[in-house]
């Protein structure tokens, strides 16, 4: 009777390792910096807009921006002219002044209205600080000049719509201090109150 074994058994199946592929710690993907350079200018430049990454979906919740103590506020100050002078990032400061009778009277409610501009156009990034009675400032980080200017817009307009039938007068002095490519921001700080100084007539603080 012939052999009917097989003379090739099948070999015994080894169970099958999942594979898994990690990157190395040293990797580093650019994409995900475009990415995330995307992300970050649409964040600072405010709420998405036509053409703008997000214009499609839901607006997302801003939290309003808080007026801070007046050593926070400078130390934040130093912080950011610390950074412009080392990494060459765009930074600027508003200054933002009461004048004539509203700064002679210390008149709160016209305070309070620029308070809540400041609060509500300002983005989250930013940093603001009522120095005294009449001086407001805000610390614009990775803000150029132009941005600053289109600030102080939405600032004016906020101001004068909320201030409409009001009638105390309301006179309110803008300056942009914009660190250059070579001078400090604190530097541009103190042209900034000079310059201010000379518009209203009063001494640089």
């Amino acid at each position: 009777m012939p052999d009917l074994t097989d003379p090739f058994p099948a070999k015994p199946a080894r169970p099958r390792r999942s594979r898994k592929f990690v990157l190395p710690d040293h990797h580093h993907d650019e994409r995900e910096d475009d990415r995330a350079a995307v992300h970050i200018e649409a964040f600072l430049d405010g709420p998405a807009g036509p053409g703008r990454p997000g214009a499609d979906t839901e607006t997302r919740a801003r939290r309003p921006v808080e007026l801070e103590t007046r050593p926070d506020w400078m130390t934040a100050l130093r912080h950011e002219s610390a950074r412009h002078a080392r990494y060459g990032r765009p930074a600027s400061v508003l200054l933002i002044e009461l004048r004539g009778q509203v700064a002679e009277g210390v008149n709160d409610r016209v305070a309070r209205v620029v308070r809540d501009a400041i609060r509500t156009e300002a983005r989250e990034t930013d940093r603001a600080v009522r120095l005294d009675a009449h001086r407001f400032r805000v610390l614009l980080p990775e803000t150029g000049g132009r941005a600053a200017r289109t600030l102080v817009e939405r600032l004016g307009r906020a101001v004068e719509a909320s201030a409409t039938g009001s009638p105390e007068p309301v006179d309110i002095a803008f300056e942009v201090a914009t660190a250059s490519r070579t001078g400090s921001l604190e530097d541009a700080v103190a042209d900034g109150e000079a310059r201010l100084a000379d518009a209203t007539g009063s001494p640089p603080n």
